[in-house]
């Protein structure tokens, strides 16, 4: 291993040759398009591909915007010699590129890459390959179509400049995606324990709450009657601070870009290359500070959660006597005792996902989010006569997207443990009873919360629509689980704790979901809008209470066969969540 570490190791009596790496890099791209394509000849292996199609105009939207945006600014600074504008450009795409990595995730691989090192590959062609990896993710494609735009729009007002702007551009890009690919390798590390998960999760969520609550304080399209004040103290206060930063940020990618433009709009060559050279540095660091994690990774590290376990020194534990036969006996009795009419199956596991819950940070985010934003929104609108009737509804509909979508990956967290619920003496639909509690519990909260902040921000909402909207969230949330079980069932996604910004939810259950919602909520807006029109809404409450028995049907209905049906698909649910990585 030594030796190949070196690039000594040869097959025969020579030394490896570049050929050699060549064929490496093109049968791992070969396995990798193999992989993806057959992987849509499975069964659900269609909808999969049905979802990225369907996916393909949301990313061209947030691509192509943005990009003919920064493009157009570019062009106006540069036509007005103020080229020093540019950087706010820069800062944007980089701040812009850094959400949607975490928003939209790195790409996962359709293999555990780590299951390479047991191949003759030496540690600089892997770290090649890691990185190559990575590189077409949809964040650092928009990230680099931004940055070429820049310099498209630097280019059309100033032709002279074209060879200055496409090579900072090309640095600058080059630059972003290594910073992204380094943070992204080095953050799996950092959350190899549950505690480190939590702590970044809740940095995460005060960091995206206090940027909204920003938003919705300070810009004027949000403000109570008119614009939202801002006093000149305040103002003051922000000016201070940012001059305060702005020594700290010149040295950094976009002030150097920039000053490099600046440099060769002046005819000053040296100070250019200089100053590209400088960016160029700072993309030579990342990327040995992501070599450094390769390396470590070539050499066996294993960061899931069981090799962790096991590398803890084991805590000996003194013997406890085994109770006595007649001891087990009660226990064993009550244990076919139902709670709430409930089966002890059921109310166990509800008790095993309320732990998920508490434990998972991540949900916890989801939860809170919609109800803060709610809160935020809903304070808007306070002393605005009859806006809470509208308000209302709106509000439980926004709080079901964050909640509706969990049914839909319902195995993600068991991975392989899934097959205990095939060896024990359990029913399927009994398990999924349980986890559907939970989720129909969440709801029931979000709307209860809702409810309160409404009251307490815009006042009371007119009692018929009140229920109405409850009976449209129950019988809405009941349709969206008698789907979602059996897409958590034949197109399940294994969650990896230890990774960040990894999609861990099938793009086409996510679309499902979203479409049953947005779906069920035109199909409520019918009736809504007759009652606006006649001025009589007595009629919304049976009408939606005949939905929510309707939805009641079906669901148990649907229930009835989930053993069956779980049955008849497992080998989708252990290709999923028992495969490595």
């Amino acid at each position: 291993m030594a030796e190949l570490s070196r690039g000594e190791l040869t097959p025969g009596s020579g030394r490896w040759t570049a050929a050699q790496t060549r064929e490496q890099f093109a049968a791992i791209a070969w396995l990798r398009w193999r992989i993806l394509v057959n992987g849509f000849r499975r069964k659900g292996g269609a909808g999969e591909l049905v979802g990225r199609i369907l996916l393909i105009p949301v990313l061209a939207g947030m691509a192509i915007g943005p990009s003919i945006l920064v493009g157009l600014f570019a062009g106006v600074f540069t036509h007005k010699q103020q080229l020093d504008h540019i950087v706010w450009l820069l800062w944007a795409t980089f701040s812009y590129c850094q959400l949607l990595n975490i928003q939209l995730g790195q790409p996962g691989s359709t293999f555990d890459p780590t299951e390479l090192i047991r191949f003759p590959l030496t540690v600089r062609n892997y770290v090649y390959i890691r990185l190559c990896f990575g590189l077409l993710s949809p964040a650092n494609v928009i990230g680099t179509l931004m940055a070429l735009s820049i310099a498209a729009g630097i280019i059309v007002t100033a032709p002279g400049l074209w060879l200055y702007a496409l090579a900072a551009m090309a640095v600058f890009a080059a630059t972003n995606v290594l910073f992204s690919r380094m943070v992204f390798a080095w953050v799996d590390r950092w959350l190899a324990t549950r505690r480190a998960r939590e702590v970044f999760t809740a940095m995460i969520f005060i960091v995206s709450l206090g940027f909204q609550w920003a938003n919705l304080t300070f810009n004027p399209a949000y403000g109570r009657r008119g614009s939202h004040h801002v006093s000149p103290a305040h103002l003051r206060m922000v000016a201070e601070w940012s001059h305060r930063v702005a020594p700290f940020l010149t040295w950094l990618p976009p002030e150097i870009t920039t000053n490099s433009l600046l440099a060769a709009s002046h005819a000053a060559s040296v100070q250019f290359v200089e100053l590209t050279l400088a960016c160029a540095g700072y993309a030579a660091v990342f990327l040995m500070v992501f070599a450094l994690r390769m390396q470590t990774e070539f050499r066996g590290e294993n960061l899931s959660d069981s090799a962790n376990a096991v590398s803890r020194k084991t805590v000996k534990t003194a013997a406890t006597k085994a109770p006595a036969p007649r001891e087990l006996a009660p226990a064993m009795a009550s244990g076919h005792e139902r709670t709430f009419g409930l089966p002890p199956v059921v109310m166990a596991q509800l008790g095993k996902e309320l732990l998920y819950v508490r434990r998972n940070t991540g949900i916890l985010y989801g939860l809170i989010a919609p109800v803060f934003l709610v809160l935020i929104f809903a304070s808007r609108f306070a002393g605005r006569g009859g806006s809470a009737s509208w308000v209302f509804p709106a509000a439980v509909a926004y709080t079901l997207l964050a909640v509706g979508t969990y049914s839909y990956n319902s195995f993600g967290l068991e991975g392989t443990g899934v097959q205990f619920y095939y060896l024990a003496p359990v029913r399927m639909s009994e398990v999924l009873l349980g986890k559907n509690l939970l989720n129909f519990l969440l709801a029931g909260v979000e709307v209860v919360a809702t409810f309160a902040i409404i009251v307490y921000s815009a006042g009371l909402p007119r009692m018929s629509y009140a229920l109405s909207t409850v009976l449209w969230a129950g019988g809405t949330m009941l349709l969206t689980t008698l789907v979602g079980n059996r897409r958590s069932i034949t197109a399940p996604k294994k969650i990896a704790f230890g990774k960040v910004g990894r999609n861990q939810v099938s793009q086409l259950s996510a679309l499902i979901g979203m479409g049953i919602l947005f779906g069920s909520a035109l199909l409520a807006a019918v009736p809504v809008g007759l009652a606006v029109y006649l001025k009589v809404d007595w009629f919304l409450v049976p009408i939606f209470a005949v939905f929510a028995g309707l939805a009641v049907f079906f669901y148990a209905r649907s229930l009835r066969s989930l053993d069956r049906f779980a049955l008849e698909h497992r080998e989708e649910l252990f290709t999923e969540l028992c495969k490595a990585g």
